[in-house]
C-alpha cells in the first residue's frame, strides 16, 4: 500500500492560505484516514529563516519513506525541483496564488512546479489554467461551523446592537482590500446603518482614510471589533458583507468570500479576478459605482436570492465529502 504524506506549514492559523491548506488537508483525512501522515513544517529547519525554513521543506519532501507527497501551503519551487531531480515520488503541488501577479519570475515557478508535480492542485480556476497539469479542485470549508443562524442570536453572543441594519467588514485594514471605501461609506451614512469592522491587524492606511474613519467613529456609524471573538457568528450578525478588493488577492479565492457564502451572508463585493469563480453568486460592483449600494439594504428580496443561492453553491460544490472525492487523482 502506498504511504502517503502532507507537508503544510502554518506560521498561525489565521492567514487565508493557511485556512486553505488546513481544509484541504481535512479532506485528504477523509480519503487516507490514519494512513495520512501530516508532516508540518514550521519547526524543520534550525535556521529560523525563509530560507532556511525553504531549505528544509525541499529536503524532507524530497527524501522520506512516501510513496505520495501533498504539498500544501510550502514552498512548491524546491521540492519539486529536487524531486524531480532526484526523485520518483507522486507529487501533488497545491497553488493558491496566482503566479503573474503574485511571484516574480512567475514562468521560472510555473515551470519548475509543472516539471516536479504529476498534478497542480489550483483553488481557482485562473490558477489551474497555468499549469498543463493544473486542475481545478474547489476549496473545501466547513459547512457545519461557517452556516446560516438566527441573526439576533449571533448579535447577542458578540454584543452587537439586537435591531438596525449592520454592514460587516472582516478582515485586515488594508486600503488594498479597499478599506478606504469601507470607511468613506460608513462616514456618510445614517445614523440606522451601523459598520461592524472586525480586524485584528492594521496593514495599511492612509491620512484620508483614518480621517473619514474618525468622522465615521464620531458619527456613531462605527462598530469596532479588534478583539478576538467567533468569526462565525460576525457572519450570522450582519445584514451584508462588503469586500472591495482592489485587483488580484494573494490568496484566491479570498477566504473571507467563502466564509460568508457558506454563511448564507450577501456579499457585495469588487469585480477582483480573484473571486471571478464566484461571480453571481455576490453582488457585484464597479468601482465607480460604491456610493449608491447602501440602498441595497432595504432590498430584501435581492439580499435573500443571494443568501439561499451562495448556500446552495456552497453545499453544493465545497463541502468536504464532495472535495474529497474530487482530491482522489
Amino acid at each position: 500500500m502506498s504511504r502517503i504524506c502532507a507537508f503544510v506549514r502554518h506560521p498561525t492559523f489565521k492567514e487565508g492560505q493557511t485556512a486553505l491548506a488546513m481544509n484541504y488537508l481535512r479532506a485528504l483525512r477523509m480519503i487516507y484516514g490514519r494512513d495520512l501522515r501530516v508532516i508540518e513544517t514550521t519547526g524543520l529547519s534550525p535556521v529560523k529563516s525563509k530560507y532556511g525554513i525553504y531549505l528544509a521543506e525541499a529536503l524532507a519532501a524530497a527524501f522520506n519513506d512516501c510513496d505520495v507527497v501533498h504539498l500544501l501551503n510550502t514552498n512548491k519551487v524546491l521540492p519539486a525541483f529536487i524531486n524531480g531531480l532526484l526523485s520518483r515520488k507522486r507529487v501533488i503541488s497545491y497553488q493558491f496564488s496566482y503566479l503573474p501577479k503574485i511571484h516574480s519570475a512567475w514562468k521560472v515557478k510555473r515551470a519548475i512546479i509543472e516539471h516536479g508535480s504529476n498534478f497542480v492542485v489550483g483553488s481557482s480556476e485562473r490558477i489551474a489554467g497555468l499549469f498543463r497539469n493544473g486542475v481545478f479542485i474547489n476549496p473545501p470549508i466547513n459547512t457545519e461551523l461557517f452556516k446560516p443562524r438566527d441573526k439576533a442570536l449571533a448579535r447577542r453572543l458578540i454584543g452587537l446592537p439586537i435591531d438596525g441594519k449592520i454592514v460587516g467588514y472582516v478582515g485586515d485594514v488594508d486600503e488594498r482590500r479597499g478599506f478606504d471605501i469601507v470607511a468613506r461609506l460608513a462616514s456618510a451614512a445614517n445614523n440606522d446603518v451601523k459598520f461592524l469592522i472586525a480586524s485584528l491587524r492594521v496593514d495599511n492606511i492612509s491620512g484620508d482614510t483614518l480621517r473619514a474613519l474618525a468622522r465615521a467613529i464620531r458619527r456613531g456609524t462605527v462598530l469596532l471589533m479588534f478583539r478576538e471573538a467567533p468569526i462565525w457568528y460576525v457572519y450570522n450578525a450582519i445584514d451584508v458583507l462588503l469586500l472591495p478588493i482592489r485587483g488580484d488577492y494573494p490568496t484566491e479565492p479570498p477566504m473571507t468570500l467563502l466564509e460568508a457564502l457558506s454563511s448564507g451572508t450577501p456579499v457585495i463585493g469588487s469585480l477582483s479576478p480573484s473571486m471571478v469563480d464566484y461571480r453571481g453568486l455576490y453582488i457585484g460592483v464597479k468601482d465607480d459605482e460604491w456610493d449608491d449600494i447602501l440602498s441595497l439594504l432595504h432590498n430584501e428580496k435581492l439580499l435573500d436570492e443571494y443568501s439561499k443561492k451562495a448556500r446552495e453553491y456552497v453545499m453544493r460544490y465545497h463541502k468536504y465529502d464532495v472535495v474529497a472525492d474530487k482530491l482522489k487523482l
